[in-house]
């Protein structure tokens, strides 16, 4: 389990990580590489690369613990993350099944703003600088606004998430602009759960919800609220339909 776009695993990670433990799954929460909790330089790197590069560690490492039947292990991954759980569902790894959460898909969604785009424009050459995650206002220098997620990060972070940072490696950010999730969705070789709320509007998810058919392997829960609702209001709705999920899919 990991989570998504700037984001440490506090920010009720380790909520899901309980609930998942408490249906009786081995649960693995990390930070990825560079924030939080996780060692490696450069720091807030949200390189798509080097985070695929981590889920695959995490899978090698949970399937060498003692207690853990490598045969049947599945990945989490919420936003940004969730986006990364696609694609790496489109893998040949030694996974059984996937959960993607709000996911991120690059189709039909918001386009950065001016502002933050002038920024990494003007920034792209110096590989250690950076720009925030979030603003909060729609046309500031910051990654993500809508569905109120200024509000959301910096109050989270006080309450429960001091590690968290307002920002982003440029660079690091740059390695993901061509890279689609929703484009992986038809070659899912492994089950694949999408929760999806239809209110999100900051990874908005109709152009899945318009798929019709379904792509062979992705199935789709709607939760009512938009994008960080899943992680409070909404908690019970995701947490409980990844464990009925996993519980059909990885169980036995």
């Amino acid at each position: 389990m990991a989570h998504g776009l700037s984001a440490v695993k506090e920010m009720f990670l380790d909520d899901y990580a309980a609930a998942f433990a408490e249906a009786g799954f081995t649960t693995l929460v990390y930070d990825h590489y560079g924030f939080g909790a996780s060692d490696g330089e450069s720091r807030q790197s949200p390189s798509p690369r080097l985070q695929h590069q981590g889920y695959r560690d995490a899978i090698s490492w949970l399937a060498a613990v003692p207690s853990v039947d490598p045969a049947r292990i599945g990945i989490w991954g919420s936003s940004f993350s969730g986006g990364h759980v696609v694609t790496l569902c489109a893998e040949d790894l030694p996974i059984s099944a996937g959960v993607a959460q709000v996911p991120f898909l690059a189709e039909g969604g918001p386009e950065p703003s001016a502002a933050v785009l002038e920024a990494i424009g003007e920034r792209a050459a110096d590989p250690l600088a950076t720009v925030p995650a979030t603003t909060d206002v729609d046309d500031g220098v910051g990654v993500m606004y809508l569905d109120g997620s200024h509000a959301w990060f910096t109050t989270t972070a006080e309450k429960r998430a001091p590690t968290w940072r307002n920002e982003l490696l440029v660079a690091g950010f740059l390695e993901g602009v061509d890279w689609r999730p929703f484009d992986d969705l038809a070659r899912a070789k492994v089950p694949l759960l999408v929760i999806a709320a239809p209110g999100d509007t900051l990874t908005p998810p109709g152009p899945l919800l318009a798929m019709e058919p379904k792509p062979y392997h992705v199935e789709v829960v709607e939760i009512p609220g938009n994008h960080f609702d899943a992680y409070e209001a909404g908690f019970e709705a995701s947490s409980g339909a990844a464990i009925d999920f996993f519980q059909r899919h990885l169980g036995g």
